[in-house]
This record gives structure tokens, sequence and C-alpha cells, in this order.
């Protein structure tokens, strides 16, 4: 009698297990269709199928256990399915927190950094306390008048500066020893580079300081993305780590994207373009990579009014996005128009370059130096890259680096579509599986040297944008908009003349 006993709550035991697994199972699954629900990005179609399936699965599992058969396999239909459900939960969960944070950004970083020469004696802020300094005051003097006031509280005394509108300047008079320190905006450190080559390498940072400023959302309607033809300044901009940090736009591309005709047009802009900043620089004209320091609102704005293009949304990366996303991918392919190596040493064969990795990849994108036709050839190597990217990522790839994907993109990457638009525009490409035809334009210039609104009375190089090309893009832009379809064929052809 007492081993009967035993093995009916031996089997009652067993069957409570399976229970508890399963009533696990029914949680995950309520879990994983409220996420799915709240992230819309599946067609309903999608919704409904998968619901039905974990339905039948959770009722199968729990029902297992009440017969005597079937409750083992129940036991383990319900490991496997916990698994993948948390799997499943995680990342949706993962793609949803991104889709938030690369959609919501309300604030921008300047960093202002106050620098002595390298074998300068002083190592901390106080001990030069009672140095000259030269201070920045064009493109966010503000900031930089916030850091000064933080600087002298940390030290207890007002700093001694005088203000330079001429970012090249006050680096000179710091090698010439006019000054004993500079406090500056390091959006400027890739600028200030390019002028002196060994700048970051001969001064030393006493203090950096963080001003975070809350900035107003970007301008740009509501438009149904899914039926609306829409234009997205895509910005690339120049320094590594965080998206809010201001910095230059050196990669500059609009792209002209119609839902109906399955038409995307890249359009490159050489950063050096030399044009009107609407709203910042007056009667003044700037490179088009200053433009950055304003905000996108500002290098929308300019190119909007350089094309005659309404300008709906933009798209902002930095290098650390480029890299990364690359290298989680397991690498892309570009077809290279030249043989050429880049100034940091990567080598690039006329053709194909099979598997390459995102810190050569990112070389690819920037080299210009070492092209025939400098920055022009530069904005079409961009539009290599991101090609060798996107078809990348429309293959099993995107499988495996999926997570490496979604890191990159979580810090690193930040745009004015809204989420439920982004959210819109992948269920409409899952719904309907429709290929893409990807068409490359650019425009160009000739190169020149002149003074620029962000640099002070320096002659810089410039290039002065080719009337004939920016009508011609604009009118491809256009076409786009309006549901004509064109070919790549018809661009080359009238790029080439």
């Amino acid at each position: 009698m007492g081993n009967t006993n035993t093995r009916r709550k031996r089997k009652h035991n067993k069957h409570t297990i399976g229970k508890i697994l399963a009533v696990i199972q029914i949680i995950l699954s309520v879990v994983f269709m409220a996420v799915l629900l709240v992230m819309n990005v599946l067609p309903m179609k999608y919704v409904l199928m998968i619901f039905g399936v974990l339905m039948f699965l959770c009722v199968f599992a729990f029902g297992s256990q009440f017969t005597r058969s079937a409750h083992i396999i129940g036991k383990i239909d319900c490991v496997l399915m916990c698994f993948l459900l948390v799997f499943g939960n995680v990342y949706l969960i993962r793609t949803n927190a991104t889709l938030f944070s690369i959609t919501s950004s309300n604030y921008k970083i300047d960093r202002i950094a106050i620098a002595v020469l390298k074998d300068d004696a002083a190592q901390t802020l106080e001990d030069a306390a009672d140095y000259s300094f030269g201070a920045q005051s064009i493109s966010g003097s503000d900031k930089v008048e916030q850091a000064i006031s933080e600087a002298s509280e940390d030290i207890g005394q007002d700093l001694s500066y005088d203000y330079y509108e001429d970012p090249y300047g006050l680096v000179k008079d710091l090698y010439d020893g006019d000054i004993d320190a500079i406090i500056y905006n390091t959006a400027y450190n890739s600028s200030l580079t390019e002028h002196y080559p060994t700048f970051e390498q001969d001064i030393r940072e006493l203090k950096q300081i963080e001003i975070k400023t809350k900035v107003d959302k970007v301008s740009g309607d509501n438009k149904n993305v899914t039926k609306d033809a829409f234009t997205v300044f895509v910005s690339g901009i120049d320094t590594e780590g965080s998206i809010d940090t201001t910095s230059r736009s050196d990669v500059n591309m609009l792209v002209t994207v119609n839902p109906k005709t399955k038409q995307v047009l890249m359009t490159s802009i050489p950063r050096d373009y030399y044009v009107q900043l609407p709203g910042v620089s007056g009667e003044s004209y700037d490179k088009l990579t200053h433009a950055g320091l304003y905000g996108a609102q500002c290098s929308m704005d300019t190119l909007s009014q350089l094309f005659g293009v309404d300008v709906d949304y933009y798209a902002k990366v930095n290098f650390t996005t480029l890299r990364d996303m690359v290298n989680a991918l397991g690498g892309v392919d570009l077809d290279s128009r030249y043989e050429f190596t880049t100034i940091s040493g990567e080598y690039f064969v006329q053709g194909m370059n099979y598997d390459v990795d995102g810190s050569s990849a990112l070389a690819f994108a920037r080299e210009r130096y070492n092209l025939p036709n400098g920055d022009n050839d530069r904005v079409l190597n961009q539009q290599i890259v991101m090609k060798a990217i996107l078809n990348k990522c429309m293959s099993p790839a995107i499988l495996t680096g999926y997570m490496g994907i979604m890191e990159s993109l979580s810090d690193s990457f930040e745009t004015s579509l809204s989420q439920q638009q982004i959210s819109s525009l992948v269920r409409m490409q899952l719904d309907s599986g429709a290929g893409w035809d990807i068409l490359s334009s650019a425009v160009v210039g000739s190169g020149s040297e002149s003074t620029c609104y962000s640099s002070g009375d320096n002659m810089l190089y410039v290039m002065i944008p080719d009337e004939n090309s920016v009508q011609t893009a604009a009118g491809f832009m256009n076409q786009i908009k309006s549901g004509e379809v064109i070919s790549q064929e018809e661009i080359s052809g009238a790029l080439a003349n």
C-alpha cells in the first residue's frame, strides 16, 4: 500500500512540474505577442499565424500533462519553447529599445577641452590657474563660456582669457607661446588636424567639460512613408562615440525614396561644397561639412536651398556605427573603381574586394587624397560602402549579425523618422517582399581656396559647386518623388556630360 502511494505521489509530482513548465510557456507566449503588437512591424497575417501556432503549442503543452503517454513529449516541448521564447523576447525587446533610442534623442553634447602643449609643466587645471588662455568664440561660444564658468568654479578663481574668432589662429598663438593654454570645442579637432597635422599629438588636455543641451525636435511632417515619397538627409559625423556629440558632417547624402515605384536615389554631395548656411552664415559662405556644427536642421536647410527640394527627415550616423555594423555582418564586398592605398595603409584592388572588415571599410569611405578626383571620388566610394551594407543586410548574414547591429545602432545612430514610420516601412517590406532599385547620383565641383564663416580669415580648401550637376541631380530627385521610373544608365549618362 505504501509503495502504491509513493508511486502515485511521484507521478503526481512529475505532472505538476509539467504543468508549471506549461504555465511558464503560456506567460512567455503572452509577453512575446504583447511586444510583437507594440512593435507593430509584422503584417497582421503573420501576427495571426504566430498567435495560432503559439496557442496550439500552449494548449498541447498544458493538455499533455493530463495524459499518461504524452506528458513526456509535452515537457520536452515546454523546455524547447521556453528557451525559444526567452530568446525571441530578448530579440524583440532589444529591437524595440533600439528603435526607441534612435528616434527619441532631444539633446546634444558639446565637449569643451582645456589644453596645453604636451611638454608644458602644468599637469592639472589648478596648475594652470594663472595662465593666459585663448578661448574659441565662433560656433557655440556660449558653450565655451559655460565651460569656463564651470572650470573657474572648480579651481575657485576666474580664468584670464581672450576670445579668438579664428580657431587656427588660436592654435598658432599656442604654438608661438603668445598664450599658455587653449579652450576650444573638440568638434574642431578634425579641422585643426587638417591644418596642423600633429595637433592632437602636440597638446595635452588638462580637463574636458561636457555641456549637454536640450534641442528642439528637427522639423518634419508625419508622412505616410509607405505611400508618399520622401527625402532623408544622411549625415556621417567625424567623431567616435556618442551620436549626440556636436561634430562636422563629413558624409552628406540625400536619399530620395519612392515606396510606390520601389526606387531609391542616393545623391552624394562633397563635404567641402562652398555654400551658404541658412539662418547661420547670412551672406557669407562656408563648407557644407561645417553645417553639422550647427545641427541637423542647418544641414537640411542648406541642402534644401542648394537643390530647391524639400528635405523631410535626417539620419545621423557616426564612424563607430559603420565599423561595428560591417564587423557584425562579417565584412562586406566593395567593388572599387580604382586600385589605391589609403593614407592609413589599407590597399584596395580595382574591382571586387571581398570580406572587407569594418576598419578597412571605414578607410575606404574616408579616403580622398589618393584618389584621382579627390572628394568627387570619395563620395562615390561612400555610396559603394552603403550599397554593400544594404546588400549584406538583405542576406542571411543579418541573422547571425543581428545582435551586433543592434548594439552598434543603439548609441551611434539617430533619425527624425518616427518609430511608427520605421515600423510601417519594415511591415510594408515584409508584406510585399518586393525588391528595391537602388540608384546612385552625385554632384561635382572644382577645387579652390577661400575664407569660411566658421574658420575666421584663413584661406581653406573649398569646392565650388558645378551648377549644371546640381540642377541635374535635383531633376532626378524630383523625378523619383513624382513617381517617374528612371534607370542608372540615364543618371550615369547625364552626369558624364
